[in-house]
This record gives C-alpha cells, structure tokens and sequence, in this order.
C-alpha cells in the first residue's frame, strides 16, 4: 500500500515538473536565444516545441484525472 501512495506522489511530482517545463518552453522564456533543436533545421525545426506540447498535455492529463470509483 505505501509502494503505491509513493508512485502516486512521484508521478504526481513528475507531471506537475513536466507542466512547468512545457510551459516554459512554449512561453519562450529564452527569447529563443536557448534553443534546444534551432528553429531554422530542416525536418526537426520544430520538435522542441512538440515535445514540450506533449509534456503538457500529458502532465494535465495526470493531475486532472478523475479518480476511478
């Protein structure tokens, strides 16, 4: 029982650090002067962005999941 009240609480942590982190890369909190994929390179210009959207989503999903009955 605690294992599990523990792997709550860390993915808990996990989402709510992976809700920061998408938001401050797409709130451009760098002036694009830090970058971790250039904008400019081709095919992969944008994959940071996308990544990050993806962190988001996924960190609101977990914090705003209904707990099952």
């Amino acid at each position: 029982m605690a294992s599990c009240e523990r792997t709550s609480a860390c993915k808990a942590l996990a989402a709510l650090a992976a809700v920061v982190l998408g938001l401050c890369v797409l709130a451009n909190f760098g002036l694009e002067l830090f970058e971790l994929v250039p904008d400019g390179a081709p095919l992969l210009g944008n994959l940071d962005e996308a990544l990050a959207t993806l962190a988001l989503a996924w960190g609101l999903a977990v914090l705003f999941r209904r707990p099952r009955p």
